[in-house]
């Protein structure tokens, strides 16, 4: 799934002015690997030194992969730049809004987001829908479940009015640092979900079980034959 896919099912549904645009950031880009890049995990983990087609550390052209911290780094800089400012007119409590952002992203970072935006929370305005099994949650809620292709995560940030007064009204703590979401509560609605795939046909046994068609260009079609 990707952002270009979100957008393009919106425009079936809302008016082309409604529809908001893509926006493309570095900062939500699958960990950087360095010279492991598409090198199996298994290499990886054995750094054959035998194998040169693995590198290593003493290699003069060797890039380190991307460390948990720098990508810790980069998640605080979305939520910080992109999301937070969705939050600014939470304080007008006369006009509320809501806003629904789809943030696309891929692999080991999205963890890494998860954690960070999770941080942000007293661990008291963080539950579950009523939609989530309680049971299959026994780990606690930094460790989501691994996300298949195309599955994703869905839930809700608020402010209630009820508690902005509260919230506003406690004394301040000497060197204490209040997190942007103090007050706000989430609610975690899906885990993974892979609703957008119940009516997905799936050609059983992939291509190879597919009709013949004539029409179909077979494979030396794509090389040239020597003259």
């Amino acid at each position: 799934m990707t952002a270009n896919e979100l957008q393009r099912h919106q425009t079936l549904h809302y008016p082309s002015g409604q529809v908001p645009a893509v926006v493309q950031l570095g900062l939500l880009r699958e960990q950087d690997f360095g010279s492991l890049e598409l090198v199996p995990w298994s290499s990886r983990r054995t750094q054959d030194s035998l194998n040169p087609s693995v590198p290593g550390p003493t290699d003069p052209s060797f890039r380190p992969q991307e460390t948990a911290v720098a990508m810790s780094d980069r998640a605080e800089a979305f939520l910080a730049d992109f999301i937070l400012p969705l939050f600014a007119a939470a304080d007008d409590t006369s006009s509320p809004t809501q806003e629904c952002v789809a943030v696309v992203s891929h692999g080991l970072f999205l963890s890494v987001l998860w954690q960070t935006l999770l941080r942000k929370f007293n661990a008291g305005r963080v539950v579950l829908g009523p939609n989530i099994e309680v049971p299959s949650y026994s780990r606690p809620l930094e460790y989501l479940p691994s996300w298949t292709n195309t599955g994703f995560l869905e839930l809700t940030i608020e402010n209630p009015i009820d508690d902005v007064a509260a919230v506003t009204s406690k004394p301040a703590i000497e060197d204490q640092v209040l997190s942007p979401f103090s007050g706000f509560s989430m609610t975690i609605h899906s885990v993974n979900s892979k609703d957008h795939l119940i009516d997905l046909k799936r050609a059983r046994g992939g291509l190879g079980s597919l009709a013949y068609d004539a029409k179909q260009q077979s494979l030396d079609g794509f090389f040239r034959r020597p003259k």
